[in-house]
Formats: structure tokens, C-alpha cells, sequence
């Protein structure tokens, strides 16, 4: 242990056992000392190479053949005072004659090395006698063997809470819940969440995960959270449940009468409060649910409902609900018809609707009044710019006649537009400029950065990405811009990575390929970082297949293995070993059209196997089975894989794989070709055990079987529908799934290995 230490910590080792010390640490190196005072000095060194920061040292000073007196220090400049109580604590006046501070000005050697070394205080002590020496000899070596128990204190600064955050948005899109749970837990610590903020969270949790039935029938928590003054995505998770759980089944049957009623009995009449506004959230389902919220009023108005047909996403099917649509203008109705509906609308709480009938009314300081509380329920850019609007076409006389607290209203509404805009184009503010190009513009302007950075956190529910989305030179200016940014601007690019994402590649939708130059944007930001979390991977997984899937030319392509070689070499262990393989897998499913970019992608191959070979005696059959598949795949020579099986532990180094003949095996996962692989291994494995895969898209009688059947039902839920998931939850007779926490075949055998441990 001796030899292995740092040259930095031997050359001052070198300095403290030397003369007058009569113990060298030539002779410590070489053994030549006596086993006694050989052992004063490892118990103490051991702790130097353990990386025990808080732990002193404590070092022998031998004259005459014998240790004659000790010399002590702290690993650091701060806990002297502490260092001499616990000499103290340990020794005391029982054994100890001498024990005093060594004064920095004093020419001890040793003292001089240690504090050289350390820059801490330094004490140096003795005992009376040959009998009180061996006695504090015997004490030093317990307090030496107790500081290695110790378990380490670390003192971590509490991280911002919008980073933490941020993990958590990036745990959800890797649908780990895990991670998840442990960010929610990190932001209790930061003791500012209230108990709305811990509903919020749980919320958030589930639906990030896709547990909309769990948050749809939890009947008093959204009755509960329809008082509250939501975030729009906490709004937009509520009514998405909802509406997955009662409504899409209506939908996808085209029964327009049996979808209205569903939505009335289960939506409508036992949580209106949630329709108080849409608060700018542009997803499909809350729209289609606003859709329907406006035609069981007692005067369904057509205008509203063409204004929601308008912005539902492109590619909706919005055939149910076009009957409603206003064959023309819409019908002039008289002011006092209209005036009785915005009241009614402002007293029963229906903000969005209420507004729209005020702005139809000659202004008067009782609709600006009440426009100016609906602007702040709804809260967005587009109610705040028509309603200024509407003031300045009013006349003056009327400007004049608003009181001074209303005119104050107004005038902070004013001086919150954004002139970010302005500042970057020479041109005022257009409120239907795309949002996420004005955010990027405002970014790269450095143009009221914070409120930047809080604006996106509501971007995947609140703005239009389809614009971005669909058009490559629009991608592409977006991506050219993020990337380029630096200091504070680059930190607020990367923090909201989880909001680019989700935005731009919707769990829902097939990615755009227009959207490519976004997933390679977003793939440098992510392994751009000092750290990779397991969400942080599975998301570069994600989107390197993506990339791939879009195609690459063989620069970019041999560009991507690259950067993803860069990966492999921070992380490669054998606790990531799942992930290397399902990403490799991946990576020889996916297509490859030159001979550069299969070298390539074959090199990433082999740096996992060159990895492997470190860790060997780790594997187990399971990791061993999928690199063979994978060998062929790869073309790479069985002798290769011969050889990490040979330095694997063998059949007596680990538990026997148990019989499984007869038995059978279910494994759902959308990833057809890796569910074939994982059967054809799990029955490598287990001779005479059944395995079916079934990757049905929604619940099906096949689906519903072979969970009530299967002995071992494995689930792949980073590659699952959610139907899938409760129809296998509700079937299930024999416990839970197993979960595989990746959606390649390396994951699943590890899934499955695991539960039978």
C-alpha cells in the first residue's frame, strides 16, 4: 500500500522519515523496519489513500531503536482546536508528559514536512515511560482503526433549485422514476416547497411517467387542485388524464354524441373549475377538452370555438368538432345580449370566455376593469397585447376618466411587453412571432435574461414548436444560435434541454427529420456535461437514434459515433455495461449506408468489448449472451467473445441459473427486434422455457392472455404504449411486472437475471 501512494505524498514522507527521525521511508519501502513500527505508520496512511479529508494524521518519531514521541496534523488548514481535544480525549494525563503546538517559526523538520504538506497545525507528543509509550502506541492504533469506520461527512451546497428542477424534467423524459424521486426529494431539502409545490411535483410525477388513469381517478386531489391557481402545465397534465382516461375512447370510435357525454359526466360536471382558462396551452387534448367545455354551454359562442379548432397542433383530426365551426363572421348580437354573457361568464369564473365578450363591448372603465382580472388569470402575452390595444383605440376622455388604480394596471401591463424583440430586430414587438425563435434571439441578445429562463419552463404546453419543428432552415437557425450561446445565455440553453426536447420531439409524434439539426443541438448539450446521469444517457440514446433514423452522411454519421465514443469512455463500467449494448444494438439494427460509417460504428463496438475485458470477471451469462449476438451483428470473430468468457466467473463463482423448463415467459415491448433477440437468449438460457413477445400497440385479447399466463411477465416501459401498460397491470395474476429499465435486450436479460436472484 506503501509503495502505491502518490510521488506528491512520498516525497514528503521522504522529508518527514528522515534524520533526525531514525525511521526512513526507504525502510518502510522495503520492509526492512520492525513489523510495530511499521504498523504506527500504515493504519495512518491508509487513511491518507482512503481520501478521509476529515480524518488527522499521526506519524512516529523513533530514536534510539525505539518510538520515542508522535507528531499529528489535520489534512487541511482548519480543525487544530479539534485535534488537540481528541489527543487529549484519547490520551489525557494517564500516558501522556508532553503535548504542545509546534510554533510555525520552529526549525523541526518533521513539523516543517507536515505543515509543507498540509498548512494545518502540527502538535507533537510523548509519554513518561516505556510502559506509557507502548500504551499510547496501543490507543493511537484503536483511534486509527475507529476514524476508518467513520463514515465520511460530506458538506454539499444545496444546488439552485431551476437545476434541480431541470434534472427532473430530464428523469421524466427518460422515464426514470427513480431519478425523479430523488430530485423531488432534493428539492424538499431546499425547504421552499409549500405543500401546493409537493402536489404539484406528484402530479408532474405521474404524468411524466404516463399514469394518467392514477392521476384521473384520484377524484379529491383534482378537486382539490381545480381551486388552485395552476401552472399551465400542471393544468395541462390534469385535463390531459382526464381526457385520456375518459374521453379518448370516444374519439378514436368517431362517436361524436358519446364523446360529448363522457366529457360532460366525468370532466365537465365534477370539475369545472379547471375551464376557468386555458391559460395559452396549446397541447391537443386540453384544447379538444375546451373544444367540448364551450359546446355544453347554455349558447355555445362560434367564434370560441373557432378560435380553438385554429390553433389545435397540425396533423389533429379535428373532423368531430367542425360542425361547430362558424360558416362566416360571426353573427353581430346585441351589446346588452353580450354584456349579460360576459357577466355571467366573470361571475361563474369562465375567464377566457368572459374576455372574449368584454373585448366585443364599447370599452367603459367596468369591461377594462374586469379584462384587466381575466388578463391576469390567463396570463399570456397575446390577452395582455389585445387588451393594450383595445385601451389604445379607446378614447381619451375614457382613458382619463379610469381610476388612478386601474390607469396603474394598465401602465404595468404596458411596460411588460417585451422590447427584447425590438432591441434584436430594429423592429417592434410582433406578439405572432414564433416563440421559441424570439427566445433563442432574446437568449443570444442577453436581453433580461432571467426572465428567460423562467418563460421556457412553460414552452412545451404554451408554444407553437410545429413552426420550428417542420421547417429545416428554421431548425437550423434555431440550433446555430443555441449553440453558439456562452456564459450565463449557454447555462440557460442547457438547463432547459428538457423543455427543447419535449417541445420539439412530443412522446406522441414521429420526429420531424426537418427537426434534425434540434436533436443534434440537443444531443451536444446533453454530453456537453461534466456529469452523465442514467436519464442523461437514455436521452442520448433516444436521440442518436433519432439521428440515425433520419439519416446521416457518413460525416455526420462517423461525427455522431464519435461524440458517442467520447461518451462510452466517461462512463464505461460494468454497472453501465446494459446501456453500452442496448445502444450498440441499436446502432446495428439501425441502417448504415457507407463502409466508413460501419467502421465506425464498429469501433464503438469494440471500445465496449475493450471495456468489458476490464471488468470480465464480472459478467455473467447474461451480459455474455447479448455481446455474442451482438459479435455477429458486428462481424467481430467469436475468439474475441471466447476469450471475455474464459476470464468471466465461472459456474462455481456465482449462483446457478434456476430451471425454468416449462415455464413461460412474457416480454411486451415495442422494440420488435430486440424483444426477438431477448427471446431467442432467454431461451438460450433456460432450455425448455416458453418466451412470447407481443408488441401490441393497445390493450388486445392476445396482450390480455398471455399476462394472465405468463409465469414472468417482463416489461419494457421506456418502450410501451400506456394501454398496453394497464391492460397488462389489470391482467397480471402473478404479482408485478418485471420491469426492464432500458428497451434493448441487454436490459431485459439483466431485468429478468435480477428477479430470479
Amino acid at each position: 500500500m506503501i509503495e502505491h501512494l502518490p510521488e506528491r505524498e512520498q516525497q514528503w514522507l521522504a522529508r518527514f522519515f528522515a534524520a533526525p527521525n531514525e525511521l526512513r521511508w526507504s525502510s518502510l519501502l522495503d520492509g526492512s523496519v520492525s513489523t510495530r513500527e511499521a504498523d504506527q505508520v500504515r493504519q495512518w496512511l491508509r487513511l491518507l489513500a482512503a481520501q478521509h479529508p476529515s480524518a488527522p494524521l499521526v506519524l512516529p518519531f523513533v530514536r534510539g531503536g525505539t518510538i520515542t514521541g508522535w507528531y499529528a496534523t489535520t489534512q487541511g488548514t482548519s480543525g487544530g482546536t479539534e485535534l488537540r481535544d481528541e489527543i487529549n480525549a484519547w490520551l489525557g494525563p494517564t500516558w501522556l508528559s508532553h503535548l504542545e503546538r509546534v510554533s510555525e517559526g520552529s526549525s523541526d523538520p518533521m513539523a516543517e514536512a507536515l505543515r509543507d504538506r498540509f498548512g494545518g497545525t502540527v502538535y507533537r507528543f510523548t509519554g513518561p515511560d516505556d510502559a506509557a509509550l507502548q500504551a499510547i502506541s496501543a490507543r493511537l492504533g484503536n483511534f486509527a482503526a475507529l476514524l476508518e469506520r467513520r463514515p465520511l461527512v460530506t458538506r454539499t451546497q444545496a444546488r439552485p433549485v431551476g437545476a434541480i428542477r431541470s434534472d427532473f424534467e430530464r428523469a421524466l423524459l427518460a422515464g426514470d422514476e427513480a431519478q425523479a424521486e430523488a430530485m423531488i426529494a432534493e428539492l424538499k431539502q431546499t425547504g421552499r416547497l409549500n405543500e401546493e409545490n409537493l402536489r404539484y411535483l406528484e402530479v408532474r410525477l405521474s404524468a411524466g411517467l404516463g399514469l394518467w388513469p392514477q392521476i384521473a381517478r384520484d377524484h379529491w386531489l383534482i378537486k382539490t387542485m381545480a381551486d388552485l391557481a395552476l401552472p399551465p402545465q400542471v393544468l395541462a397534465d390534469l385535463i390531459e388524464a382526464l381526457y385520456r382516461t375518459y374521453v379518448d375512447e370516444a374519439e378514436a370510435s368517431g362517436d361524436a354524441a358519446a364523446m360529448q357525454n363522457a366529457f360532460a359526466r366525468h370532466i365537465a360536471a365534477p370539475y369545472p373549475k379547471l375551464f376557468a382558462s386555458r391559460r395559452g396551452i396549446r397541447t391537443s387534448r386540453v384544447i379538444k377538452a375546451f373544444l367540448l367545455f364551450e359546446r355544453l354551454q347554455a349558447s355555445p359562442d362560434p367564434a370560441i370555438i373557432g378560435d380553438l379548432l385554429d390553433v389545435l397542433p397540425p396533423g389533429t383530426d379535428a373532423s368531430l368538432f367542425e360542425a361547430s365551426r362558424p360558416a362566416g363572421p360571426a353573427p353581430r348580437v346585441a351589446g346588452a345580449a353580450i354584456s349579460d354573457e360576459a357577466d355571467e361568464a366573470f361571475d361563474d369564473g369562465q375567464f377566457d370566455r368572459a374576455f372574449e365578450f368584454y373585448l366585443r363591448l364599447a370599452p367603459s372603465k367596468k369591461t377594462i376593469s374586469r379584462l384587466l382580472s381575466c388578463v391576469g388569470m390567463i396570463g399570456t402575452d397575446d390577452a395582455r397585447n389585445r387588451l393594450l390595444a383595445l385601451v389604445d383605440r379607446a378614447k381619451p376622455d375614457l382613458t382619463a376618466e379610469l381610476t388612478p388604480g386601474i390607469a396603474g394596471k394598465v401602465e404595468s401591463l404596458r411596460q411588460a411587453q417585451p422590447s427584447w424583440l425590438s432591441a434584436v430586430t430594429g423592429k417592434p414587438a410582433q406578439p405572432t412571432a414564433n416563440p421559441w425563435m424570439n427566445w433563442a434571439e432574446r437568449l443570444q441578445a442577453g436581453d433580461n435574461l432571467a426572465a428567460a429562463q423562467q418563460e421556457v419552463q412553460s414552452a412545451p404546453t404554451n408554444w407553437d414548436a410545429s413552426e420550428v419543428r417542420e421547417s429545416g432552415p428554421f431548425s437550423q437557425r434555431f440550433a446555430t444560435i443555441v449553440s453558439g450561446l456562452g456564459g450565463e445565455a449557454g447555462m440557460i440553453a442547457r438547463a432547459a434541454v428538457p423543455q427543447i426536447f419535449a417541445s420539439f420531439f412530443p412522446v406522441d409524434a414521429v420526429p420531424s427529420p426537418a427537426a434534425k439539426p434540434i436533436a443534434s443541438l440537443l444531443f451536444l448539450l446533453i454530453a456537453m456535461d461534466e456529469a452523465l446521469s442514467r436519464a442523461d444517457l437514455d436521452l442520448l440514446a433516444q436521440l442518436a437514434s433519432i439521428l440515425v433514423e433520419q439519416g446521416l452522411s457518413s460525416e455526420d454519421y462517423v461525427i455522431l459515433i464519435k461524440d458517442l465514443e467520447d461518451v462510452q469512455k466517461r462512463i464505461g463500467s460494468y454497472a453501465y455495461l446494459p446501456w453500452s449494448l442496448d445502444l450498440t444494438e441499436a446502432l446495428a439494427i439501425l441502417p448504415c449506408t457507407s463502409d466508413v460509417a460501419r467502421d465506425a460504428r464498429l469501433r464503438l463496438f469494440l471500445q465496449v468489448l475493450g471495456q468489458a475485458a476490464g471488468f470480465a470477471h464480472r459478467l455473467a451469462p447474461h451480459d455474455l449472451v447479448p455481446i455474442e449476438i451482438l459479435a455477429k451483428d458486428y462481424g467481430v470473430s467469436p475468439e474475441t467473445v471466447s476469450t471475455l468468457r474464459r476470464d468471466a466467473k465461472g459456474d462455481d463463482a456465482g449462483p446457478l441459473l434456476p430451471n425454468l423448463e416449462g415455464k413461460m415467459i412474457g416480454i411486451y415491448t415495442l422494440a420488435e427486434a430486440a424483444g426477438s433477440r431477448a427471446k431467442a437468449a432467454l431461451e438460450k438460457l433456460f432450455p425448455g422455457c416458453k418466451v412470447v413477445v407481443n408488441s401490441d400497440l393497445v390493450a388486445t385479447p392476445q396482450l390480455t392472455s398471455l399476462a394472465k399466463s405468463a409465469d414472468m411477465f417482463v416489461f419494457a416501459w421506456k418502450s410501451s404504449s400506456h394501454q398496453a401498460f394497464y391492460c397488462v397491470k389489470d391482467a397480471l395474476t402473478k404479482g408485478e411486472p418485471i420491469w426492464a429499465p432500458g428497451k434493448g435486450t441487454a436490459s431485459i436479460l439483466r431485468a429478468v437475471l435480477d428477479h430470479l436472484a
